[in-house]
């Protein structure tokens, strides 16, 4: 067992190095088995001092780090001391010192995980949080839950670094808009990308006779017509021109980029459509649905969609082209992304159940139903090459 034991670093100089040149801060030293190890801390000023004193240091980097250990072997019979110094092998000792006045027992480093568990799970994300907003507030308490089981993180900013709570999304959501968000936990984030373009079923709320500028309830109203003759028959029927692949013009409220601009940068600068040639991009609906109440219930002129997409497509945009196919102009009102991948409105994790407990169990199990999808996938690929040989023999 060791026992540390604070001392000044103007003791350890008179009593064991006799040196000329006190230092200004604590170590402390440990006794175990007649040595005694001494753990300093030095200003790097202060190096040639240590050198003329034979006390190593530790270098990496071509930097000096001021963390250096002096053993000191004490003789029970005379009063002679033998010392023999070493140098750290590591920037933090296995060891850990303790200045604390009472005396501790040491244990050996243990290295802390900073994930628990990694891979993806589908978060339930409120109105008026972006994307990015859910993001941050799963890191942050993954983070808070790390450094409190004693892992060591890097800094934010470090891209490069290990060290550090990984989180992504996999599709970004609208402010307004609610619903599964994939988000990607350490290594999982690296399996986002099949999210962004893969298949997303939706349910929106539609109202006839104004528009607005960002083509849902957030904008301005920039247009009004008449809707009075439009039915839900005349709805149906307009449906069919906008399913499979379709030409689509994003919202000129929209991430995507412009001359090296995103839009809604542009937008925000007070330039309109007219302002901005915004080119038109092919999507692809694989299901469109006519609900005939909205998500608050209410009928005509407001009614409800059910549809899925691939990746790219703007509900919004859908909205209005509807509208304008019906001669007036349409609004979403709404937007609930329920489908996200193999990710249902089951699967979520809602906003009032995120903690570090819940986001794990939840990476855990979709690993495991993931693994098992995997598993199936290939060994149905396995029967499909052996049902050819079969065949070509």
């Amino acid at each position: 067992m060791k026992v540390f034991i604070p001392f000044t670093f103007m003791t350890f100089f008179q009593c064991i190095l006799n040196a000329s040149r006190p230092l200004s801060t604590i170590g402390s030293a440990a006794f175990l088995n007649g040595q005694v190890q001494i753990h300093t801390r030095c200003h790097p000023q202060q190096y040639n001092t240590l050198r003329s004193n034979t006390i190593g240091f530790y270098q990496k980097n071509n930097k000096s780090k001021p963390f250096l250990t002096y053993t000191a072997r004490f003789s029970t019979e005379t009063n002679e001391t033998e010392s023999s110094t070493s140098e750290t092998q590591s920037e933090t000792p296995s060891e850990q010192i303790t200045n604390n006045n009472d005396a501790v027992v040491t244990q050996e480093e243990v290295v802390v995980p900073i994930h628990l568990a990694e891979g993806l799970f589908a978060a339930y994300k409120p109105i008026g949080w972006t994307s990015q907003d859910v993001v941050a507030c799963i890191r942050g308490m993954l983070e808070r839950d790390a450094r409190s089981r004693g892992a060591v993180l890097a800094k934010r900013r470090s891209r490069k670094s290990k060290k550090k709570i990984k989180v992504g999304h996999g599709g970004t959501l609208d402010p307004l808009a609610t619903g599964v968000l994939v988000i990607g936990i350490g290594s999982g984030t690296k399996d986002l990308q099949k999210y962004l373009t893969g298949t997303k079923r939706y349910r929106a709320g539609v109202e006839l006779g104004f528009e607005t500028e960002t083509l849902d309830m957030e904008g301005n109203r920039t247009k009004e017509m008449d809707y009075a003759h439009v039915t839900e028959e005349n709805i149906r029927d307009v449906i069919p021109d906008f399913m499979g692949k379709i030409m689509q013009i994003p919202p000129i409220f929209s991430a995507i980029r412009k001359n090296g601009k995103r839009l809604y940068e542009s937008a925000r600068e007070g330039k309109t459509v007219d302002d901005i040639v915004i080119e038109a991009r092919e999507v692809e609906i694989y299901d469109l649905q006519y609900l005939s109440e909205d998500d608050n219930g209410k009928t005509l002129p407001c009614f409800g969609l059910d549809v899925e997409s691939g990746g790219g497509t703007y509900i919004r945009s859908l909205v209005r082209d509807m509208g304008a196919s019906l001669g007036t102009c349409a609004t979403m009102t709404s937007l609930e992304r329920t489908q996200q991948g193999r990710f249902t409105l089951d699967d979520v994790v809602r906003r009032d159940e995120w903690s570090p407990e819940s986001v794990y169990a939840a990476v855990e199990r979709w690993n495991s139903i993931l693994a098992d999808v995997d598993d199936g996938l290939l060994r149905g690929e396995s029967s499909e090459v052996e049902e050819q040989q079969v065949e070509n023999k």
